[in-house]
């Protein structure tokens, strides 16, 4: 009989997954207008925390971003999308809160998780 892993080892496990990052190329385009300091802030951030915990971090989004969600970085917002089978994040736009929604990147080559 095979068992099951107890609750605190499922946690322990999904905690040692690290989410490889993609990145869009409009999130691209977005990181390239903000200054160099900030950029390399940001990628950090994303590269050291978000990877390791994208669920836990980031907020899911509502409307026509469902499916979608947001990492807060001071006044910078990192929307993304997390495809759980393949353990790949796709960062979609970063920008400042009030630009951020606007030209919504939405793709279809990736699996939301809702």
């Amino acid at each position: 009989m095979t068992e099951t892993p107890s609750i605190i080892q499922q946690k322990t496990w999904r905690r040692s997954l690290i989410y490889s990052i993609q990145w869009h190329e409009e999130a691209i385009r977005d990181l390239r207008k903000i200054d160099r300091q900030k950029q390399k802030k940001i990628i950090a951030r994303i590269k050291d925390y978000l990877s390791k915990e994208p669920l836990g971090l980031g907020k899911p989004l509502k409307g026509i971003f469902k499916g979608l969600y947001r990492y807060r970085y001071g006044s910078y917002r990192v929307i993304y999308a997390i495809d759980r089978e393949s353990i790949v994040i796709l960062i979609l736009r970063v920008a400042e809160r009030k630009n951020v929604y606007e030209n919504p990147v939405l793709t279809p080559a990736i699996k939301h998780d809702h």
